[in-house]
C-alpha cells in the first residue's frame, strides 16, 4: 500500500541471474567431497541428453521413501537399463544451481551395478513419471490464490467434487461453517469408480471458470481407484489448481503426491477453509489502523508534495508567462514589420508591372517599325544585289575579252621581243667587232681615238634607242 515512490532503492540491490551467479561462484570455489560414493535405488530414465560431454540427466529414487537424486549418467553406461531397475551406484557427488535459483545434488556416475531387473510394477513406473512431469510443471500454491482473492474482497469459486453417494458433504460443512459467507462452492457428484466418467468430469470443470478443484471423499472401500494412471495424468494436466480431501486420517495413496494441496480428511478440508478464510479476515482487520495511518501519511506527504508542486507549477507558470509575453511582443513587432515590407514589396511590384508593360509596348513598336525597315531593306538589298549580279556578269564579259585582247597583245610583244633580242644579239656581236676594230685603229692612229669611241657609243645608243 506504500508509495514506492517514496521508498529509497537499497544500495544492495540484485537482479535474480545476479543472485545465481554469486551461489553458482560459490558452489564453484566451495569444498566439495571428491570421495566416490556408493548409492542404491530405483533408476529411471531422464529425457535431457547431453550430446557434447555423451551423458543424460537420470533419476535415482529411493525404495522407502519417493526422494529422489539426479544422475549425471554416461550414455555407454545406459544401454542396458531399464526403468524400474535397481542400481547400485558409483560417482563422485556434486552442486549446480538452475536458472530458477535451484540448488541441486548430483552423482556423476563412474560405474553402475543392477541388482534387480524390475523393483516395481509398470503401473508404479508411470505414477513416478508423472510425479517428475508435475514438479516439472510445478505445483500451484493453492493457500496465496486463495488468500489474494480473499484479501482483494473477491469471493473464491471453489467446485467441490464429492463421491456419487458419498455423504462426505456433511463431515465438510462441520469444518467450513462460516466459510461460505466468503467463498463460493459448486459441488458435484461423481461415481469415482468410473475412471473414464470421472476424468471427462474433471477435464469440463478445468476449462470452467473456477479458482480451486477439490476431490472431497472419505476412507474406506474403493479408495484405491484414485491412482488409476488415467485420473492420475488428467490431474497432471490440469491448468486449475486443484486440492485433495479423501480418505481417513494415515491413509497414504499416490495421488497425493501430485496434488497442489493435500489435506488428510474431508473434516480438514472444511477446516482449512474456514482457518483460512478467518486468517484473512482478521489480517485484513489488524492491518487496517496501521493501513489507515499509513494512508494518513502517505496523504498528509502527498500533500506536502502536491503542495511543493503547486509552488514550483506557479514559478514555472509565471516564468511561462513572462515568456509567453516577451514572445507576443516580438512576433507583433515582427508581424508589423512583415505587413510593412509586404506593402511595400506590393508597391514596387505594381511599379514594375506597369514599367514592364510601358517597355513591352515600346519594344513591340520599336520591333514593329524594325520589322518594316528591315523588310524595305531587304527588298532594296535584292533590288541592288540583283543589278550587281547583272553587272557583275557583263564585268565577267568585259574581263573575259579584255583577257582575249591581251593574251593576243601579249603574243605579240612576245614575238617583238623575239625578235628584238635576235638583233640586240646581232648588235652586240657587230660591238664587240666594233670594239675590236676600234682598238685595232688606235693601235694604228693614237690622236683619233678618242673620236672613234665617241662616235661608236652614240651608234650602240641609238641602235638601243631604235630597239626600245
Amino acid at each position: 500500500m506504500s508509495d514506492s515512490a517514496t521508498i529509497p532503492a537499497p544500495a544492495n540491490l540484485f537482479k535474480p541471474s545476479e543472485i545465481i551467479g554469486i551461489l553458482r561462484n560459490h558452489l564453484a570455489t566451495g569444498q566439495v567431497s571428491q570421495k566416490v560414493v556408493c548409492l542404491r535405488g530405483i533408476y529411471f530414465k531422464g529425457t535431457y541428453i547431453n550430446q557434447y560431454f555423451h551423458t543424460a540427466s537420470d533419476r535415482l529414487v529411493d525404495e522407502s521413501t519417493s526422494d529422489e537424486l539426479t544422475l549425471n549418467m554416461p550414455l555407454n553406461l545406459r544401454d542396458d537399463l531399464e526403468n524400474g531397475n535397481v542400481l547400485t551406484v558409483h560417482g563422485i557427488l556434486d552442486r549446480n544451481i538452475t536458472n530458477k535459483g535451484l540448488i541441486q545434488v548430483v552423482l556423476k556416475v563412474t560405474d553402475v551395478e543392477k541388482i534387480k531387473e524390475l523393483a516395481v510394477s509398470e503401473d508404479e513406473v508411470k505414477r513416478t513419471e508423472l510425479r517428475r512431469i508435475k514438479s516439472e510443471k510445478g505445483y500451484k500454491n493453492v493457500d496465496s490464490i486463495l488468500e489474494t482473492l480473499l484479501y482483494q474482497n473477491k469471493r473464491p469459486n471453489v467446485a467441490l467434487v464429492y463421491a456419487e453417494t458419498s455423504i462426505t458433504n456433511e463431515d465438510f460443512e462441520k469444518g467450513v461453517q462460516a466459510a461460505r459467507t466468503h467463498i463460493d462452492f459448486t459441488e458435484y457428484r461423481e461415481s469415482f469408480a468410473k475412471t473414464k466418467a470421472f476424468c471427462q468430469r474433471l477435464k469440463q470443470l478445468d476449462a470452467m471458470d473456477f479458482d480451486v478443484i477439490a476431490i472431497v471423499r472419505g476412507g474406506g472401500a474403493g479408495l484405491e481407484a484414485l491412482d488409476e494412471i488415467e485420473l492420475l495424468e488428467t490431474l497432471v494436466n490440469m491448468n486449475t489448481a486443484w486440492m485433495y480431501g479423501a480418505g481417513h486420517e494415515g491413509e497414504k495413496l499416490f495421488i497425493q503426491n501430485i496434488a497442489d494441496k493435500a489435506i488428510a480428511i474431508p473434516h480438514a478440508l472444511g477446516t482449512y477453509f474456514r482457518d483460512l478464510t478467518d486468517g484473512v479476515i482478521q489480517k485484513r482487520n489488524n492491518s487496517r489502523a496501521a493501513l489507515v495511518k499509513e494512508v494518513e501519511g502517505q496523504f498528509k506527504k502527498q500533500i506536502e508534495d502536491s503542495n511543493k508542486k503547486n509552488q514550483e507549477l506557479t514559478k514555472q507558470l509565471e516564468a511561462l508567462q513572462k515568456q509567453n509575453k516577451e514572445q507576443t511582443e516580438a512576433s507583433n513587432k515582427k508581424i508589423e514589420e512583415l505587413t510593412k515590407a509586404q506593402k511595400e514589396h506590393e508597391k514596387v511590384v505594381k511599379e514594375m508591372t506597369e514599367q514592364h508593360k510601358k517597355a513591352t509596348e515600346e519594344a513591340n513598336k520599336l520591333h514593329k517599325a524594325q520589322n518594316e525597315t528591315l523588310q524595305k531593306a531587304n527588298v532594296a538589298l535584292q533590288e541592288q544585289l540583283k543589278t550587281q549580279g547583272k553587272t557583275l556578269n557583263d564585268l565577267q564579259e568585259q574581263q573575259k575579252k579584255q583577257q582575249g585582247e591581251f593574251n593576243k597583245s601579249l603574243g605579240q610583244m612576245q614575238e617583238t621581243n623575239k625578235g628584238l633580242q635576235a638583233s640586240v644579239s646581232k648588235m652586240t656581236n657587230e660591238l664587240m667587232a666594233a670594239k675590236q676594230r676600234v682598238t685595232e685603229l688606235e693601235g694604228q692612229k693614237p690622236n683619233n681615238t678618242g673620236y672613234i669611241v665617241v662616235i661608236f657609243v652614240l651608234i650602240i645608243l641609238a641602235a638601243l634607242g631604235f630597239i626600245m
